[in-house]
């Protein structure tokens, strides 16, 4: 019997913004309906029925890519199989879940998509920029990208490969940079961690201050990191937690043993002001909305709106959720002043922090384990073989992708893949 099933589409308005699900609560009109007229029946499927599976279909996002995967050929990265103008489904899947071939996965933020550089295979991040109010952020990572700003280690703007126009519409915008993980992604393990973490921030944003640059919008979500280091077998752009393949779970290391580099992301709304100019905007000013500033309605100075909102991460995604880091409290306290007129720079706060790092035992902080607070749940956890060197399973971002298929026929003149085949990480 031949069987044709349909293919629901997806509704974005129950994801959120880092792809989760939003669960809707149980309303009193439900309630009602399951005591009444429809009682509540376990469905059981008939006995020696296959069960039937199928791949997602490409989101209107998704279909963007796709319509630019020999462009983006031709410019020398090649997308993933899923985006290929030929792109047919692994209806075996991957070989071990039916339903669960790496072609499956559906891309959640549509404006990143992982690539392979084809002239040696290294895999990087891609984002379409279509806010042409957002274009700043090409020139600013560019600016920071240069050899004599990489030179300098307190720069932590992410790294800029590659930028150019798209080649379907004027107004959109390429921008390559490397594939990078959420700050807290895997969690943080011991104290010294957190001392690393904290001396790396304070040290990036005093550093694009003193540069006349402010972020503007500092939020935990733009602030990544190369886990290269912690994950060297890499890890899928969309589903995280695993391994290029979609399916094997990954077993992160511990940054004690294996530093990582964090850097800054999200300049689309940032502020280039000349220094001989009065710092004062007046914009709705990123999505913290615990800066007082952002409330009056009056000029503020985008620079200390920087300060609070990067105390605001160290204190919600550190301080409130770990015990064993209470070094942390005055410094927090320090950049969470409310009068912005009294709040101290990016400088002060990177002396102020040295001045405590310099109380601190380096030796006992790695002994330190991080313990998180009574009501504070962890994220998604390892697998139990990789409990020794994690709390949790990791939150966003990326890395990694399957070989793409062979680029559409009207493109088989472009750049050569990597001589081996193999993906660079």
């Amino acid at each position: 019997m031949h069987i044709r099933p349909t293919l629901r589409p997806v509704d974005w308005s129950n994801v959120d913004s880092k792809g989760h699900t939003i669960r809707r609560a149980r309303s009193s009109d439900d309630e009602d309906d399951d005591s009444s007229d429809h009682p509540s029946r376990k469905k059981y499927k008939a006995v020696g029925q296959a069960a039937i599976y199928y791949p997602p279909t490409l989101t209107p996002a998704e279909l963007m890519w796709r319509q630019r995967y020999g462009f983006l050929y031709q410019r020398g990265y090649q997308l993933r199989s899923r985006y290929h103008p030929e792109w047919t489904p692994l209806i075996s899947g991957n070989g071990r879940h039916h339903h669960s071939g790496e072609d499956h996965i559906m891309q959640i933020l549509p404006q990143v998509l992982d690539a392979v550089r084809l002239r040696d295979g290294l895999v990087v991040c891609i984002k379409m920029i279509q806010d042409l109010r957002k274009l700043q952020q090409v020139q600013i990572t560019q600016y920071f990208s240069t050899d004599r700003m990489m030179e300098d280690s307190a720069n932590h703007v992410v790294p800029c490969y590659d930028a150019f126009l798209d080649g379907y519409s004027s107004h959109v915008q390429f921008i390559v940079m490397p594939v990078l993980r959420r700050f807290d992604d895997p969690e943080f393990l011991v104290a010294s961690e957190v001392m690393d973490f904290v001396t790396q921030v304070t040290e990036g944003l005093a550093f694009l201050h003193k540069n006349n640059v402010a972020h503007h919008n500092l939020n935990a979500d733009h602030i990544m990191m190369d886990a290269k280091a912690l994950v060297p077998t890499g890890w899928h752009f969309v589903s995280h937690f695993c391994e290029p393949d979609g399916m094997t779970k990954i077993v992160p290391r511990d940054r004690k043993n294996h530093p990582v580099r964090y850097y800054f992301i999200g300049f689309g709304s940032c502020y280039h002001i000349n220094p001989r100019d009065k710092p004062l905007v007046l914009n709705i000013g990123g999505t913290d909305d615990d800066v007082p500033e952002l409330f009056k309605g009056t000029p503020y100075d985008p620079f200390k709106l920087d300060v609070y909102t990067l105390g605001n991460v160290l204190l919600k995604e550190l301080y409130d959720k770990y015990e064993g880091i209470e070094f942390l409290h005055n410094l927090i306290e320090y950049m969470r002043t409310q009068d912005f007129e009294k709040r101290p720079s990016a400088a002060k706060v990177l002396a102020r922090w040295y001045a405590i790092r310099h109380t601190l035992n380096e030796e006992e902080l790695e002994e330190t384990s991080l313990v998180l607070r009574q009501g504070v749940k962890p994220r998604k956890r390892y697998s139990p073989e990789q409990a020794v060197t994690s709390h949790r399973a990791p939150g966003l971002h990326q890395n990694m992708a399957t070989t793409s298929s062979a680029p559409p026929r009207s493109y088989q003149n472009a750049p050569e893949q990597h001589a081996s085949g193999a993906r660079r990480y």
